[in-house]
């Protein structure tokens, strides 16, 4: 019986290629469990399988100094030393707000106008709960979300997520005790200015943008940015001003 030259002849690590081939494959599979085990390091899993978003906002937060409002409303908002972040001053500044109506997560539609004489609204928008930082200014609101109704003031979050990934993201990692809503297109971010659409079509730019509207549907301060906003104190302080109570005149 004879035997194939090419079986017969040894690789250059002197196994037989077979043997070479398992090696190589045993090799392969190390490498990938050594990357796993690196990408797990830096990108911790929840029970679900999924990034620990809860862990990257509180990261997030932190670094941005933000700590949760403690003193009394009063205080917050009568603190002579406390200077508030300045508005900008884009052309939607003291023009009536935009008005819309938006489905929140469980598909019910939320209209601007008819809410907004019940008492002034923080508009938050966001680029998607793909973000981290968005969430981040998400969950700051959230904690101090009880300051917001003793004014009377409401928060309102927008995005263009989809309501179905919205709630999908709540099952996950929580919901919030404010409206987030859908704004498929960015239709809504685009009439206040922080979407921009990209001429010839595709995808364009989603700014982050924070907006008090008073009662009257008047807004009375903004904030756009590359970073979310998350100096609720300001907030506080520029709805008080609007209702004519404590802060600076």
């Amino acid at each position: 019986m004879t035997t194939s030259p090419e079986a017969s002849v040894p690789t250059p690590a002197g196994l037989p290629r077979g043997q070479l081939v398992f090696v190589c494959v045993l090799m392969l599979v190390g490498v990938g469990f050594l990357a796993l085990a690196g990408y797990r390091a830096f990108f911790p899993t929840s029970a679900k399988g999924e990034s620990d978003l809860g862990q990257d906002v509180e990261k997030y937060l932190e670094g941005r100094g933000y700590e949760p409002l403690s003193e009394s409303l009063e205080r917050t908002i009568s603190d002579p030393a406390f200077e508030p972040i300045p508005t900008h001053a884009p052309l939607l500044l003291g023009a009536r707000a935009p008005d819309f109506t938006l489905d929140d997560v469980g598909g019910k539609p939320w209209s601007l106008g008819k809410t907004q004489a019940e008492g002034p609204i923080v508009i938050v928008f966001y680029l998607g709960y793909d973000c981290p930082h968005c969430v981040g200014q998400l969950k700051a609101l959230d904690k101090d979300l009880a300051k917001f109704s003793e004014l009377g003031a409401r928060v309102i979050a927008i995005s263009p997520d989809s309501a179905e990934q919205t709630k999908k993201q709540f099952a996950a990692f929580g919901a919030f005790t404010f409206p987030v809503l859908s704004d498929p297109g960015n239709k809504v971010a685009q009439a206040y200015g922080v979407y921009h659409p990209k001429p010839g079509g595709g995808e364009g730019e989603l700014r982050h943008g924070t907006f008090v509207v008073d009662r009257k549907g008047k807004i009375v301060w903004i904030n756009m940015s590359e970073e979310p906003f998350i100096d609720n104190r300001t907030l506080l302080v520029e709805i008080a001003r609007a209702e004519g109570r404590g802060g600076k005149k």
